[in-house]
């Protein structure tokens, strides 16, 4: 980013503290600065962000600090800015309490655009912002109210002033010849397609693994309850006499059996 340079332009104040009215008005504390911000070529910033520290030595530009305020602004469309020293964020001193008629004073301008504080130079303070010396003295007393004029005739209105001339327009430029379309470029050959690798040998069958182990034997379960005895059946009826058997044959006789002495 290229350096930014700040053109500095003090503008008359709006402090008209003339010599006779010192003893019956205060003036305010404060005095108008304008500046216009410009770039390195020399263009206006316009619409730009720009933090400003104003300080204000005693005696030279090099003098004691005796006071010292920043300002954040943004310039307008022509790159300027518009401050009011005096009314801004105080760093140090007191403005109201500066001795304008002890010798001369500098004020010191420095500006940030976002990368610090960069010294855009220190010139001395003229004549009109020492009308702020009214202000330091011990203030007379109030004199009584004078009476009211007259009310002047109101004058007549300014002629209104005749209009420029409008400035002609511009001759457009001609439009540049078209630039040569470049060659297309020669498509590239197909590649050649590879050969079929030869298939691979069929892989021999592997051994039957051996009979795995046979397993632990569970243990045997617990014998379950004997089953409640059922309910006994009711009593048959008796059944009836059969007929009485054939008797048998008489069998024969035994003989005697010899007796032993």
């Amino acid at each position: 980013m290229k350096t930014r340079n700040l053109i500095n332009t003090l503008y008359t104040t709006v402090l008209f503290c003339l010599l006779p009215f010192c003893a019956f008005a205060q003036a305010p504390q404060a005095f108008k600065y304008q500046s216009i911000v410009r770039n390195t070529a020399g263009s206006p910033m316009s619409n730009s962000a720009i933090s400003v520290r104003a300080t204000i030595h005693d005696g030279s530009a090099t003098g004691p600090s005796v006071y010292q305020e920043t300002h954040s602004t943004t310039t307008n469309q022509f790159g300027l800015i518009n401050l009011e020293i005096g009314n801004g964020v105080i760093i140090s001193g007191i403005f109201p309490s500066i001795l304008w008629n002890t010798g001369a004073k500098w004020m010191e301008i420095e500006a940030d655009f976002g990368s610090g504080y960069i010294a855009m130079g220190t010139s001395q303070l003229l004549s009109v912002p020492y009308a702020l010396n009214c202000g330091t003295g011990t203030p007379g007393p109030t004199g009584a109210t004078g009476a009211t004029g007259t009310t002047g005739t109101t004058g007549a209105n300014g002629l209104t002033g005749a209009t420029g001339p409008q400035g002609s327009t511009g001759v457009t430029g001609a439009t540049g010849p078209q630039g040569i379309i470049g060659l297309t470029g020669a498509t590239g050959s197909t590649g050649a397609t590879g050969a079929t690798g030869p298939q691979g040998n069929v892989g021999f069958t592997g051994p039957t693994g051996a009979n795995g182990l046979t397993g632990v034997t569970g243990p045997q379960g617990s014998t379950g309850l004997t089953g409640a005895t059922g309910v006994a059946g009711p009593a048959g009826t008796t059944g009836a006499t059969g007929p009485q058997g054939v008797i048998g044959l008489t069998g024969a006789a035994g003989s005697n059996g010899s007796n032993r002495c």
